[in-house]
């Protein structure tokens, strides 16, 4: 379950930190053959602790290797009870610059969602299940 955690306590939300700036033309290119593959993401989805595919281990490999400035990352924000995402600054000193605005009540949840933003920065638009909805 999500919550809206929009405060001043998390700072502003917006930045100028553009996702595409981020993220490297050999990632993209390795990741490309995955872009239609929404059964790599239901795995995922699934289960984001358990034991993956060789292809989905490939592509979480490639994701968790990238710079760090301008990644996503899961944070716990409250003692495991509450999560944010949170992403890295582009210029040292490393810092966070944007909250993502929703709370997450399980580690799993946040981690699903950082896995949705790190997919649609380097493979594309989240692919579609059958019947038109997103994954």
């Amino acid at each position: 379950m999500t919550v809206d955690c929009s405060s001043a306590e998390f700072g502003n939300s917006q930045s100028q930190y553009s996702p595409e700036s981020a993220g490297t033309t050999a990632a993209r290119s390795a990741l490309a053959e995955f872009a239609g593959r929404s059964d790599l993401v239901r795995e995922f989805l699934v289960a984001p602790f358990g034991r993956h595919s060789a292809e989905l281990r490939f592509i979480l490999d490639v994701m968790r290797s990238q710079p760090l400035a301008g990644k996503w990352i899961a944070i716990m924000t409250r003692p495991y009870s509450e999560w944010r995402a949170a992403r890295w600054s582009r210029n040292l000193p490393m810092r966070v610059v944007d909250m993502a605005p929703a709370c997450f009540q399980s580690r799993e949840e946040v981690e699903c969602w950082v896995f949705k933003q790190r997919w649609q920065h380097l493979i594309g638009p989240l692919p579609m299940r059958e019947g038109g909805d997103d994954v």
